[in-house]
């Protein structure tokens, strides 16, 4: 038997990205078909701290959809690059809000997130079976 075209980094950036991409995807799944509520009670969190519900409301209502977005794209390898760097900027965005309301446990386990869209990106020139590298090949 041959030796795989696969290299371990390939394989390790591979599953990493399926990881993320399934937790992202799954996290719209689960509020997209609640985005109002989901949305309403983002409010209700939020109104103890400085930000408006006026800009609360509106970025809990797109998440959702975000997440979705941003989780199919990081699973399938679509702009790779780019997605990872949103993800980073929402994460930085999820971040400051749980640093607002003091939800540090939380802040920390986005710093893991933020630690794995860091990896992948760092991590980006292993990625095999992407629809990036389908595009390329075809150029």
């Amino acid at each position: 038997m041959g030796a795989s075209p696969w290299s371990d980094a390939a394989l390790a950036h591979l599953a990493l990205r399926g990881v993320v991409g399934v937790n992202l995807l799954g996290h719209g799944l689960a509020r997209a078909g609640s985005a109002s509520t989901f949305a309403d009670a983002l409010v209700r969190d939020f109104a103890e701290t400085w930000l408006p519900s006026a800009l609360v409301w509106p970025f809990a209502l797109v998440l959702p959809f975000v997440e979705l977005g941003l989780g199919a794209a990081i699973l399938i390898g679509l702009r790779l690059r780019a997605s990872l760097l949103v993800a980073s900027a929402l994460m930085a965005s999820l971040t400051f809000g749980m640093c607002l309301r003091q939800q540090w446990e939380a802040v920390g386990l986005q710093l893991i997130y933020a630690i794995a869209y860091a990896l992948l990106l760092a991590g980006a020139q292993h990625a095999r079976g992407t629809i990036d590298e389908v595009r390329a090949q075809r150029v």
